[in-house]
């Protein structure tokens, strides 16, 4: 069984890396996900946050979702899975 939110908060996936706003109650879409801030810190401030944290990522561009329904946890991982599906 996949791992439940106990709060909504901002995760990263690290392999990807995408970074999303997860509701409370919902599983984790695949992958390996950290949890970066609370769900009430401004998106703008998480970004910079994820850059100071990962200098690697600091100058790219790093999608991000909100992910407040199990819909868009399964459309989230429908769209990653046909991204990095083989051409």
């Amino acid at each position: 069984m996949a791992a439940m939110q106990q709060e909504t908060a901002y995760y990263l996936n690290t392999t990807l890396p995408r970074l999303a706003l997860i509701a409370k109650g919902l599983r984790f879409p695949v992958g390996q996900w950290i949890r970066i801030a609370g769900g009430t810190i401004r998106p703008w401030h998480v970004e910079e946050l994820v850059s100071d944290l990962f200098p690697a990522l600091r100058g790219r561009p790093i999608p991000f979702r909100l992910l407040l329904t199990d819909f868009d946890v399964t459309e989230y991982e429908r769209e990653i899975r046909t991204s990095w599906e083989p051409l």
